[in-house]
């Protein structure tokens, strides 16, 4: 399949054709971030969701334990944002993990339940 070029772009300079194909790829780069921020957010959504689903079905949450959940896992995020790079968040949530199960966090189950993690993944080398 030919694309036709309508003759407007075949007479402009090499300057202006360049700078448009930089503009073209800075529009389809933006795109493309707000489609991934957006299916971050729907996941985000569906897993506050099940949460709290889970927390009323298993443990009797109501309205207002469900919201002061919220509240404070808005707050995990913000304090998570702070922490730029993956090992630094990595780190945190290891500490705070062992603080809660005192070195007895059921690893193994939960590897049973969403599979083994590959933690080199996660974190990108400098």
């Amino acid at each position: 399949m030919k694309a036709r070029v309508p003759k407007e772009y075949a007479e402009l300079s090499p300057k202006q054709k360049e700078r448009l194909r930089q503009y073209c790829i800075e529009v389809a780069t933006e795109a493309a971030k707000k489609q991934e921020d957006n299916d971050c957010r729907v996941i985000l959504n569906l897993y506050m969701k099940m949460v709290c689903v889970t927390l009323h079905d298993a443990f009797g949450f109501g309205k207002k334990r469900l919201t002061m959940f919220l509240g404070n896992h808005r707050r995990l995020f913000a304090k998570q944002a702070r922490l730029v790079r993956d090992g630094e968040q990595l780190e945190y949530l290891d500490k705070r993990i062992k603080e809660i199960f005192k070195n007895d966090f059921p690893q193994e189950f939960v590897d049973g339940l969403i599979g083994k993690v590959e933690s080199d993944n996660l974190i990108e080398e400098d």
